[in-house]
């Protein structure tokens, strides 16, 4: 305890709130910022939240989001994840089996059915209703699709060339033992490759309490120096940490700086579906076992 440090609050703070009035805060970025307090771990930098739902609640919230879609343009997070896709694909044979953790309707994955020589494919998706678009984006692939996120142990040991989660980390319980039994379905030249917020971002340091990824969603936010020493205590060599370029309609961008200042509005001009690609508040961490 002497070791944290309380460090943001939302207002009011959502410890103060019961879960029927959490609820309503659960989904959307244009509403008032309700979250748990954040306090910070002097040894490793982590940022986490003491507070947070349990495994029943989050059952409950997690089965009425939408698909990531609804929130941006696929066309913008089809951009987005070729990104990271270029990342994998520049230090990963591409072969071997593959596991994804969060894939929603398969925006990364697909890219890997269409370059790589990946078999079997392994995805745990706790979303049902994305599970057709998912199986449609897999095509002729050999995949199993299961749905609990914790415990993998229906996939084979020493078995995956490469472990993605996009997304994924942030919002687990337990990062730490999800990491370690993720690292023994990895062959040797695994990569495990995590994308997640940074919270020492410009973003964050500009909006402060308004910055979207301090949410009910999110029981712990990374920094460089955080996400490292998780994957290493996870027993993971770290290859490399870099900002990410995400591609957002300016329509979107403008509507999120004008909630995070404060201003409400709900229509902003048209920019007749232009998007940009910026490194602001995400990165992306590549590891391998050791």
């Amino acid at each position: 305890p002497a070791a944290l440090v309380a460090e943001i609050s939302s207002r009011p703070i959502g410890e103060s709130l019961s879960f029927s009035d959490l609820t309503c805060h659960w989904n959307g970025l244009f509403k008032k910022r309700i979250f748990f307090s954040y306090e910070r771990c002097k040894n490793c930098g982590l940022l986490f939240t003491p507070t947070f739902f349990d495994e029943r609640q989050l059952a409950e919230l997690y089965a009425q989001m939408p698909p990531n879609m609804e929130v941006v343009p696929t066309d913008a997070l089809r951009r987005t994840q070729r990104g990271y896709f270029e990342t994998l694909k520049a230090h990963s044979t591409l072969e071997g089996g593959f596991i994804e953790v969060g894939p929603d309707v398969g925006l990364f994955t697909g890219n890997c059915v269409r370059e790589g020589r990946f078999d079997p494919y392994w995805l745990i998706e706790p979303n049902r209703d994305v599970i057709p678009a998912l199986s449609a984006t897999m095509g002729s692939a050999h995949f199993h699709v299961t749905h609990a996120m914790t415990g993998y142990g229906h996939i084979p040991d020493a078995s995956a060339g490469a472990v993605v989660m996009i997304q994924v980390l942030d919002h687990l319980l337990e990062p730490l033992v999800a990491l370690k039994d993720l690292r023994a379905k990895l062959r040797p030249d695994g990569k495990l490759l995590i994308v997640t917020h940074d919270e020492s971002s410009i973003l964050r340091r500009v909006f402060g309490p308004r910055w979207p990824a301090f949410c009910l969603q999110h029981p712990q936010i990374y920094n460089p120096r955080s996400i490292k020493a998780l994957v290493e205590l996870a027993g993971y060599r770290l290859i490399e940490i870099k900002r990410t370029t995400n591609y957002f309609p300016v329509e979107f961008l403008l509507k999120n700086l004008a909630w995070a200042s404060g201003m409400k509005i709900d229509k902003v001009p048209s920019f007749g579906g232009l998007s940009l690609g910026l490194k602001l508040g995400n990165m992306i961490t590549l590891a391998t076992p050791c």
